[in-house]
């Protein structure tokens, strides 16, 4: 009785890791592919917004969230 008892346990052990690993590795994967999908942010040079750089537009050195923001920025 003592030896099944101990398979038992060894059994219930065993299936716990095997769980807890599987959590660990899904919450590993959750912020790895959170931080991978943030991209480069720059800052508007007529209104001061952030935005992701593929949406900005750029001038030279300077960044605008709009073509608008652009052109007035030349007319200053």
């Amino acid at each position: 009785m003592g030896l099944i008892k101990l398979l038992v346990f060894i059994a219930v052990v065993f299936a716990a890791l095997t769980l807890w690993r599987r959590l660990q590795s899904k919450r590993n994967n959750r912020r790895s592919s959170a931080a991978t999908t943030s991209k480069p942010m720059v800052r508007c040079s007529q209104c001061q917004v952030h935005l992701p750089e593929d949406r900005a537009v750029r001038d030279n050195q300077r960044w605008y969230c709009c073509a608008e923001h652009r052109d007035a920025d030349h007319h200053d």
